[in-house]
């Protein structure tokens, strides 16, 4: 072979080897919100999205579980609270939807959050089969943009935890 050939190849697994080295900074990996301080997100999720007609179910794109709606365990009882590993399946579920632009938003810390598509159809602001699930400024709102900002509004987590008041059912 010739000097230039050997030369040449040289050249071309130097660049092969830098392409599957990865990024030279850390800071170009997608950013994700917190884990740690998932679980308050994961209960007000679940409670407004986590039915078993919604994103409780096992094909869709966004499965949620929750504690009267899908679980990891095939015999729960509404008494067992959600679990750790139903809380990270639920973390898993939501980073994986969009991670590009969850990570713009990260990187944001929060702002514009209608980037990401669980917020658009969340608040109806696209087409969502479940309808509006939130209102803008309202607790789970709340929590979720928290969350994307990464400094997570316990209150509003806790607040979008409870059950919502249907006033328009009627009980004996």
């Amino acid at each position: 072979m010739t000097r230039a050939r050997v030369r040449g190849m040289g050249t071309v697994v130097a660049l092969l080897l830098a392409a599957c080295a990865g990024p030279a900074d850390r800071d170009q990996l997608l950013q994700v919100p917190d884990r740690a301080r998932f679980a308050l997100v994961s209960g007000a999720l679940g409670t407004h999205c986590g039915s078993l007609d919604c994103h409780g179910q096992v094909g869709r794109n966004l499965r949620l579980y929750s504690q009267a709606g899908l679980r990891l365990d095939a015999y729960p009882s509404l008494e067992i609270p959600v679990s750790d590993a139903e809380v990270l399946a639920d973390y898993q579920s939501v980073v994986a939807l969009e991670p590009e632009q969850l990570a713009l938003v990260v990187r944001d810390h929060g702002a514009d959050p209608e980037r990401l598509t669980l917020v658009r159809k969340a608040r109806g602001r696209e087409h969502h089969k479940g309808g509006t699930a939130v209102v803008v400024g309202d607790a789970v709102d709340r929590c979720l943009v928290s969350w994307l900002a990464g400094d997570v509004d316990d209150a509003a987590c806790t607040d979008g935890a409870m059950l919502p008041v249907r006033p328009d059912i009627e009980f004996p």
